[in-house]
């Protein structure tokens, strides 16, 4: 990563004109391949940064023996806002993605009266690369930590790895379920000790995740519901209208549900970054010019059941709405 960002702003003066010759050769004068050239420049300075200050942060925490203190738990939080906050920006400045949130969306991730000190479980469709961070940026809004699972995929960014790992973040395998729902039961037993030392006045962090377990994609989605059919043909005529989601799984869900019963469980859905589920379908949407808006509702936990069925059947009725609510803000 960091001879990559390094070879990318030695290589600037090169990489822009021939930027603008592209995008002026395909008539697109917006310039969308150099603002995303840029774009990621920002991103791999942030990372970079990660990396340099990971293993200061480490010195500073009694060569790691405190690591996971309350001081170095803030130190590493804030370099993380400081990180999601600047690309916030400059994904705003350079590729028109301006998040709209709802006043009751932050208000949904706030203190939950005398129940403040417990963790939120946020839950989340996932089609883009970029809503990933609206979880957490809506937590850090809302003055909360996030604590999220997230593929393993992502351990190839060094500076994502250090920095949420420490967190507490948990990375899971994609396509092995026993090893997932392993991983994430003994995250949740190490969140469940960490949040008996959490102050009355702090808030409890934001348990972000994304029950599809993966981007929607068209694709993806016609061989999630072919499988689904094999499997469970019941459950795929139940979901036959869900088209713009992917069949959600509860596995992970009810291990971190169990795992907090007070905690409060927050819905999220957005929309705006449908048409950019790739890079090359990105670029040519930059600069966007709708907002990605975003909103939230609290789900009742007397509303969840307990058994393994039924709350498979919960979440899949939760996810037909959310298609619900997508076909009426196209």
């Amino acid at each position: 990563m960091l001879g990559a960002t390094a070879i990318a702003f030695v290589a600037f003066p090169l990489v822009v004109p021939i930027s603008i010759a592209v995008d002026a050769l395909r008539g697109r004068w917006k310039w969308p391949s150099l603002r995303l050239y840029l774009f990621l420049l920002q991103y791999g300075f942030n990372d970079s940064v990660e990396i340099f200050l990971a293993p200061v942060f480490w010195l500073l925490a009694s060569f790691g023996r405190t690591l996971h203190s309350p001081r170095s738990m803030a130190r590493h939080e804030r370099l993380q806002w400081w990180s999601v906050e600047l690309l916030e920006r400059r994904a705003a400045q350079l590729l028109g993605l301006r998040v709209d949130l709802e006043q009751s969306a932050v208000e949904a991730l706030g203190p939950q009266g005398s129940d403040s000190a417990h963790p939120i479980i946020v839950i989340s469709r996932h089609v883009s690369l970029f809503d990933a961070s609206l979880p957490g940026l809506l937590a850090h809004k809302a003055g909360r930590g996030v604590r999220a699972i997230v593929m393993a995929e992502l351990l190839a960014d060094p500076g994502f790895d250090l920095l949420y790992g420490r967190l507490g973040s948990v990375f899971i395998p994609r396509d092995d379920g026993p090893q997932a729902r392993e991983a994430i039961a003994e995250m949740t037993t190490q969140w469940s000790r960490s949040a008996k030392s959490i102050r009355g006045d702090d808030l409890g962090p934001a348990i972000v995740l994304f029950p599809e377990g993966r981007l929607f994609t068209k694709s993806g989605h016609e061989r999630s519901m072919k499988r689904l059919a094999k499997r469970d043909p019941q459950r795929a005529a139940r979901l036959a209208s869900l088209d713009r989601l992917l069949p959600p799984k509860s596995g992970g869900l009810s291990l971190i549900l169990d795992a907090f019963p007070e905690a409060t469980v927050v819905l999220l859905n957005h929309s705006g970054l449908d048409s950019m589920t790739t890079l090359s379908r990105l670029v040519s949407q930059v600069p966007a010019t709708e907002p990605i808006n975003v909103w939230a509702k609290t789900i009742d936990r007397s509303a969840i059941p307990k058994e393994a069925d039924q709350r498979q059947q919960w979440l899949d009725r939760l996810w037909l709405d959310l298609n619900s609510e997508l076909d009426t803000a196209s």
